[in-house]
C-alpha cells in the first residue's frame, strides 16, 4: 500500500524535525518552513507521535507488491514507532505529577538521545524514499 510508505516517510520527517527542531534550525533555518511554537508545543509531539507509531505500527501489516512479508519494511516500522514513542514520551514527562523510576529510565534512553534519534529517522526516512525496493528499508 503507497499509502502507508508516503504516510511512513512524512511522518518520520515531521516527528524528526519535531524532536530536533532546534538543532536543524541552527543548522538549516527549518524556522523557515515549520513554525517553532507548533513543533515545540505538548499537544502537537502527542499527537504526532500517536500517528508516528500507528504508521509505523501498521507497516508491519502492510505488504507492497513484491516485497519480502514483514521484513522489506523492518526499518521503518521500527524508526516510527521509536521516534512516536519518543514524541509521546516528552509529552508524558512534561505533564506528568509522579515520578517513577522506570519513566526516569526511559527519559535517560530515548529524551536524551532525541536528536541522534531524530538524525537516524531523517536518514531512514531519505534512504527509505529513495530506495524504496531495497530490502530492509
Amino acid at each position: 500500500m503507497y499509502q502507508v510508505y508516503l504516510l511512513s516517510i512524512v511522518t518520520l520527517v515531521l516527528a524528526s524535525v519535531s524532536l530536533a527542531f532546534d538543532q536543524l534550525h541552527e543548522k538549516l533555518r527549518v524556522g523557515a518552513f515549520f513554525s517553532a511554537d507548533v513543533f515545540k508545543s505538548a499537544g502537537f509531539r502527542f499527537g504526532l507521535g500517536a500517528v508516528t507509531m500507528l504508521v509505523g505500527f501498521f507497516q508491519f501489516l502492510s505488504v507492497h507488491p513484491d516485497d519480502v512479508i514483514i521484513i522489506g519494511d523492518i526499518v521503518p516500522a521500527i524508526a516510527g514507532m521509536i521516534l512516536g514513542g519518543t514524541l509521546m514520551l516528552s509529552y508524558y514527562c512534561e505533564k506528568r505529577t509522579v515520578e517513577s523510576s522506570f519513566v526516569d529510565r526511559l527519559e535517560a534512553i530515548f529524551l536524551k538521545n532525541a536528536e541522534n534519534l531524530a538524525y537516524l529517522g531523517l536518514l531512514v526516512a531519505v534512504l527509505h524514499f529513495f530506495f524504496h525496493r531495497v530490502l530492509f528499508l
